[in-house]
């Protein structure tokens, strides 16, 4: 479900559109990419005519706003995820909403990444955070680039994605070989893969064509091209990987809520349906493991 300020699709860099060329002769920031869930923080105008405001409101320039936790696919978060970002990581929540009653225009977008072991297991956390990794202001109707978002983060205290990397690669070939090689320091350090932003994020094509904000990412979970001569029948494709079903688990997790995730016959038909989806959206085939088996595994590990 589309809201407002629903976060887009960040698209693999080997595939992004309109061609990855795009990114040539421009400076790149390459940042963390880690492995929550994407929690958009915001704060949304009360309509005092509609009734009283909520308990946590604040009056700011003349009008009331009360906090407003979204996650990946809802505007409202489930309970569940409220109790996360708002208790658990209470700390972090605190920072981003002073940094909010200073900017009301801001939509903070942070991962939510829980103690222990992570959602596709990528990662593994000492404490419970939420990493603050882009910022929309409202009234510019744009994105800020990171340097902009790591200073707010700063002033803040807020913890923030890391910079790995700043590049500027004349070739596809330059561009290519430094993915592979964050790729690998990636496998090393134990991280999902990265994102990579322009120092200036929003693009124009030679060809005049406004491309709007841009940024791609490399992850260690997309299966390596293999080569194949297939004569006759449908392609094939490779199985979907499992980091991707449990990603696509926890997305109907999210959207459903601990308690009714936990009934099979609610839960089962979304994931399904998330996992099909991906399948055609990255070209996998079906998974080897029944989805049933590590929907089972995903209670026992995360509820």
């Amino acid at each position: 479900m589309d809201y407002k300020f629903k976060y887009g699709h960040i698209p693999l860099l080997e595939t992004m559109k309109p061609t990855p060329r795009i990114l040539l002769g421009r400076m790149l920031f390459w940042t963390e990419k880690k492995d929550g869930e994407c929690i958009a923080l915001w704060l949304k105008e009360v309509d005092l005519k509609a009734g009283p405001p909520p308990s946590e409101s604040y009056f700011i320039d003349g009008k009331t706003y009360h906090v407003q936790i979204s996650s990946r696919n809802q505007e409202q978060a489930s309970s569940d995820i409220i109790n996360k970002v708002s208790v658990i990581c209470k700390e972090d929540y605190n920072k981003c909403i002073t940094l909010l009653q200073e900017n009301p225009q801001f939509v903070l977008y942070v991962e939510e990444c829980m103690k222990g072991r992570s959602v596709t297991g990528a990662e593994l956390y000492d404490e419970s955070h939420l990493y603050l990794f882009d910022i929309y202001d409202g009234n510019a109707e744009k994105y800020l680039n990171y340097t902009n978002v790591y200073q707010h983060a700063y002033h803040h205290k807020i913890p923030v994605v890391g910079l790995y990397a700043k590049t500027r690669h004349r070739s596809m070939k330059d561009l290519m070989k430094f993915a592979t090689h964050v790729l690998q320091y990636c496998k090393e350090v134990h991280l999902e893969g990265m994102v990579i932003k322009p120092q200036r994020p929003y693009i124009i094509a030679p060809s005049g064509f406004n491309l709007g904000y841009v940024q791609a990412k490399v992850k260690l979970d997309v299966p390596k091209a293999k080569k194949k001569k297939i004569d006759k029948g449908d392609p094939i494709y490779p199985p979907i990987p499992e980091n991707e079903i449990l990603g696509a688990i926890n997305k109907a997790n999210q959207d459903l809520g601990n308690e009714v995730f936990k009934d099979v016959s609610k839960a089962m038909p979304l994931i399904a349906q998330y996992v099909g989806e991906e399948c055609k959206k990255h070209l996998y085939s079906k998974p080897k493991t029944k989805l049933f088996i590590l929907y089972k595994e995903y209670l026992s590990r995360m509820l």
